[in-house]
């Protein structure tokens, strides 16, 4: 619809929405994905696109304010997955499922022992940390970062990345494709047992789970409170 000036008026709409996301929250310091900062947490896969994925996502009926699907087969038969079965995750067995959410705050941080693969159809803010900000098994939240992700981006989040559900960033719900190593956030096969001391964070297969004490009761008593400082809170534009 735009024509040749179509790749610059995205620019422009993707900074207005920034500058306005920056106006709400103006105690926060909210940097865009394409920033050189974000190249330790993660990355942006500027090649990929899903247009069937979506189709069957937005074809969902949202009951909740939030819902997650690990593993989803309609998604991992089409065609679309080979970009994450061949290309991304480099021929291993993974998953792909699907996500939507309208949350505004952090209440938790996970990490996985593989990358976090992200398509966002609608723009979103990711609260990101590093797993080696895990101190006495706690993290502050002044150590955490946030990143804006405009709609229709692919964003990878490394294994050392801790992070969460994205929350809004505008008038629209999170809606995402999500991959991951198969298995990855399903129920675990038995207790998490042993010496490590990182299992008592295990909450779910390769999903470990530090929440803030906001959170606790949504989480579940097997939830380990782990998050000090505000539970940080991204205002959204109407944009």
């Amino acid at each position: 619809m735009f024509g040749t000036y179509q790749p610059e008026i995205k620019r422009k709409v993707i900074r207005d929405m920034l500058d306005t996301l920056r106006k709400k929250n103006p105690e926060l310091t909210i940097l865009s994905v394409d920033d050189p900062e974000f190249a330790s947490y993660g990355c942006v896969h500027k090649t990929v696109k899903l247009p069937e994925m979506k189709k069957f996502l937005y074809g969902v009926e949202r009951t909740e304010d939030e819902y997650y699907v690990p593993g989803e087969p309609a998604l991992e038969s089409l065609e679309e997955a080979v970009q994450f079965t061949e290309d991304m995750f480099g021929q291993v067995p993974c998953q792909i499922g699907w996500y939507y959410g309208n949350g505004h705050k952090l209440n938790a941080l996970e990490y996985h022992k593989c990358s976090e693969i992200l398509y966002e159809y609608e723009s979103c803010v990711v609260i990101v940390g590093h797993l080696w900000d895990i101190k006495d098994n706690e993290v502050d939240t002044k150590d955490l970062k946030l990143f804006y992700v405009p709609a229709d981006t692919c964003v990878e989040l490394y294994a050392t990345t801790l992070h969460y559900a994205p929350v809004t960033a505008g008038k629209n719900c999170v809606m995402q494709i999500v991959a991951q190593s198969k298995g990855t956030n399903t129920p675990l096969l038995s207790p998490a047992e042993g010496n490590e001391p990182e299992n008592k964070y295990l909450l779910e297969r390769n999903k470990w789970v530090l929440c803030h004490p906001e959170a606790k009761e949504a989480l579940g008593p097997k939830a380990f409170v782990g998050i000090k400082g505000d539970n940080i809170t991204v205002i959204p534009t109407e944009y």
